[in-house]
């Protein structure tokens, strides 16, 4: 595709110290060789109805697919990532400029600005800015997962789209420097990208999938990576060493979804049966990836000297050190319900009857609310 930048955007005009709501405007303009006269990125945004986190709400960015409406698919996330504003914005054309695509739109650059246009709102925790990509949209957010180096963005998910050749080819990850086309070689990904380190990657595609093939090969004008090759490089590229995990993975609770972890779970892979798209276990499983507290009473002491929990993630028996004597503990799920209390603990929770995901281990200590999270594998 021909991309040619030729005029920045306009940005909404913010008065310091203000929130982000529901009727906010972060829309923004952009002009490029289809669009000389500028057009307009429209932003949906969804804010949770609860008082913020002192630190203020984490920020999904939802990436429609092809063909998608950006309202229709953030109305799929605003049960099932909760304790963050969402923010969806609308493809040119209702599609991303990957490679083939009619679009020749910005759309990296609009990712960056939409990202410092939240920094001035007292609601967002600008620390924490996630992506979750459907298909097309999937092919963006791995673009930035491999192109974007903005230690803001801690945690991105793909759906039903794995790293295709153009992203990463000759034992390493690349970008494009200007057009994209299908006639070019790697679609004219030709510039050698590094991945920022330390992010957390959950990527999912089904072996059943019509479009996108899970084992390889081509569609949709790219040539896709096998996925668990591609998951492979993504964990090496955050500093795994060791080998490919291959064959079936790990079962998750007899859902039909098979779980390839790196890194403590870092960089996952699930392999499901679901098409094109989302059954009720995978959506559960990116609940427990978004997870966040978001109470506004309790404080989250991550970094408490003298409370340590081992080890982490666990299987069966979670070990609380430093307790100073046997304490109240209770341990909440995602979305917030309590699945275990123990009046008395004296330092180790026989945990095996818990399901596969991330918990918040809630420690009453004196008058501290000591908050832990803790992955169950």
């Amino acid at each position: 595709m021909k991309y040619i930048i030729l005029i920045t955007f306009i940005a909404p005009i913010l008065i310091l110290g203000q929130a982000l709501t529901n009727s906010s405007n972060l829309d923004i303009e952009k002009s490029w060789g289809q669009e000389p006269q500028g057009w307009t990125y429209e932003m949906n945004l969804f804010v949770p109805n609860e008082i913020a986190p002192a630190d203020g709400f984490p920020v999904c960015i939802l990436l429609h697919g092809n063909g998608g409406e950006a309202v229709e698919f953030i109305n799929e996330f605003t049960q099932s990532i909760p304790c963050h504003i969402l923010i969806a914005p609308g493809g040119y054309m209702n599609s991303w400029n990957i490679c083939s695509e009619e679009s020749d739109a910005p759309d990296m650059e609009m990712l960056d600005e939409l990202i410092a246009s939240l920094s001035p709102y007292t609601n967002i925790n600008t620390t924490k800015i996630r992506l979750l990509g459907y298909s097309n949209g999937s092919a963006l957010a791995n673009r930035v997962l491999i192109e974007n180096n903005n230690p803001a963005i801690d945690k991105i998910c793909s759906v039903v789209s794995q790293l295709s050749e153009m992203q990463a080819h000759n034992g390493s990850f690349y970008g494009p420097s200007g057009d994209t086309e299908a006639s070019m070689a790697f679609c004219g990904y030709d510039t050698e990208q590094t991945p920022l380190t330390g992010r957390h990657y959950l990527n999912i595609c089904n072996t059943n999938d019509p479009i996108i093939p899970y084992n390889g090969g081509p569609a949709v004008g790219a040539v896709f990576i096998p996925s668990k090759a591609a998951i492979y490089e993504v964990a090496k590229s955050q500093g795994y060493t060791g080998p490919i995990i291959d064959g079936d993975g790990q079962e998750i609770n007899s859902s039909g979804i098979f779980e390839y972890n790196y890194l403590s779970g870092q960089v996952v892979h699930l392999r499901g049966d679901a098409g094109h798209g989302l059954n009720e276990a995978q959506v559960d499983r990116i609940s427990d990836f978004f997870a966040y507290d978001c109470s506004t009473t309790g404080s989250v002491e991550e970094n408490e000297a003298n409370i340590r929990i081992f080890p982490n993630p666990m299987t069966q028996t979670l070990s609380i050190l430093g307790l100073k004597m046997p304490t109240s503990v209770e341990i909440i799920d995602t979305k917030g319900k309590s699945v275990f209390h123990e009046k008395s603990c004296k330092g180790e929770l026989n945990i095996s009857a818990l399901k596969a995901g991330i918990y918040y281990l809630h420690i009453q200590e004196d008058s501290r609310l000591i908050v832990k999270e803790f992955i169950k594998n």
